[in-house]
């Protein structure tokens, strides 16, 4: 469930709608992630939205609005009945992105920060003195 709406939605939207533009993006980002011919992917998502929308069931909503969850059920139901091969040929989509274990360096850790502070700026301070001094 949604705590919030996303950016691009106005606040005064009824639930509904809303429950119907985050089920078509959701479902059109998945079929982008797939890479399928030109209107395929459109078609597959118009009749995955058209299934979940003419179920009886009423979804978290209210009835006749499908959530998320349902709309991406009902893209897989049509994905297996029109590709039961599967969709290997095709490029599969990452659940998280990937890892990169790297070695990483430990960096000496300074012990006392506030003497380190301190002497940086006595010595800034003793710089910029003597400089005034020479331009003199």
């Amino acid at each position: 469930m949604m705590t919030r709406l996303p950016k691009n939605i106005p606040a005064n939207t009824p639930p509904e709608r809303v429950a119907w533009r985050t089920s078509r993006d959701r479902v059109l980002l998945y079929l982008r992630g797939l890479d399928l011919p030109p209107f395929e992917d459109l078609d597959l998502a118009a009749a995955s939205l058209r299934a979940c929308g003419t179920r009886e069931e009423s979804a978290a909503e209210g009835p006749g609005s499908p959530s998320p969850a349902e709309a991406m059920e009902s893209l897989f139901a049509l994905l297996e009945e029109q590709h039961p091969e599967g969709l290997l040929g095709m490029r599969r989509i990452p659940s998280c992105p990937s890892l990169n274990r790297g070695v990483m360096v430990a960096e000496p850790m300074d012990r006392v920060p506030w003497k380190t502070a301190f002497v940086r700026w006595m010595r800034r301070w003793r710089r910029e003195l003597f400089a005034r001094e020479g331009t003199r």
